[in-house]
């Protein structure tokens, strides 16, 4: 396994094109009702994959995220955000003279249209693109783009249900999804939040002061890499002589099995508990268990590497929130 891989036992946000459409539900999930400001840390203690050979690492993760409402009409709106991602491993017993860490950055830019029709229906489109790898270098192959259209019913005060496609590209795949909307708030203190297949959330306000709630998450990412040690090297590029001691033929590249990005896929499930630290801001931690955790290697035709797939254990997880809320969100 290469040095990579073995850095990625919380690398972030299923394994190739399913991967691709986590990463943009977890961003339109919360679309019809979008916090301001977020700005989040997470931690994930030292780990690795079922291997005894490969090197523990441990990753903390950072994201901020932005987004600008633009009133358009009394019955529509624009918003415009922006997030920006970075998952920094940091790596223990590695060999004398090995890197001993990496950093992962993901960039993306959105627009979401919010329409108010007739009958208690509102009609939701939402398009984003962005990039995310090491930055060694940046290249137009990093970019990935979703789409996500959604027509949602107030069937009351308290439920309101939709349902649209979702569409997801890059890296040579081009995968549309169902998604499914469900907001309920049975009584003022109780809020069950559901965008399918990204997450489930319910929570309980305390005072109009304390949340205390429970969340189910599936989140993923694609990363490109473009380290230049790796690309100079066999089977990425053809070497001056073959090496006798291998069965290979050093001196034709290989282009299947060449390293160009690494999928990462995480199901959570964990408690969660916040404080209102004014009107509209809050202060959040959420807590748990990930227990569903995989990654895969795949070349530039988004082709799994031999070997390339690895399910790693279960491993705790905590991560912490300052959010900027618009009012009863």
């Amino acid at each position: 396994m290469t040095r990579e891989l073995r850095a990625l036992p919380r690398i972030g946000r299923t394994a190739g094109v399913v991967c691709l459409a986590i990463v943009a539900a977890r961003s339109t999930a919360t679309a019809q009702v979008p916090s301001l400001v977020d700005l989040s840390a997470q931690y994930t203690p030292p780990g690795r994959a079922n291997d005894p050979q490969t090197t523990e690492a441990q990753l903390s993760s950072f994201q901020l995220t932005l987004n600008v409402p633009v009133p358009l009409s009394p019955k529509r709106f624009l918003i415009l955000g922006g997030s920006y991602h970075v998952d920094t491993v940091e790596y223990s017993q590695m060999p004398t003279g090995v890197e001993e860490d990496r950093t992962f950055h993901a960039a993306e830019l959105a627009a979401l249209v919010v329409q108010v029709l007739p009958e208690r229906w509102i009609l939701l489109a939402r398009a984003s693109g962005g990039i995310a790898g090491g930055f060694e270098t940046v290249d137009r192959r990093m970019i990935r783009y979703n789409a996500l259209v959604l027509a949602a019913k107030s069937v009351s005060d308290q439920l309101s249900v939709g349902g649209g496609v979702l569409v997801t590209g890059g890296y040579k795949r081009f995968l549309p999804l169902p998604a499914i909307q469900v907001n309920w708030r049975p009584s003022e203190e109780v809020l069950v939040e559901a965008f399918l297949p990204a997450f489930v959330n319910a929570r309980y306000t305390v005072g109009n002061r304390f949340e205390l709630g429970a969340r189910v998450e599936l989140t993923g990412a694609t990363y490109a890499i473009r380290d230049a040690r790796d690309r100079n090297r066999w089977p990425c590029t053809a070497q001056p002589t073959d090496d006798p001691g291998t069965p290979d033929d050093e001196t034709m590249p290989r282009s299947s099995a060449c390293l160009d990005h690494v999928s990462y896929t995480v199901g959570s499930a964990g408690v969660l508990a916040g404080i209102r630290l004014t009107s509209t801001v809050w202060l959040t931690a959420f807590t748990g268990v990930s227990f569903y955790r995989r990654f895969e290697r795949l070349n530039a035709d988004n082709g799994s590497i031999d070997g390339g797939k690895q399910s790693l254990p279960a491993s705790g997880f905590f991560r912490a929130s300052v959010t900027w809320r618009i009012p009863r969100s």
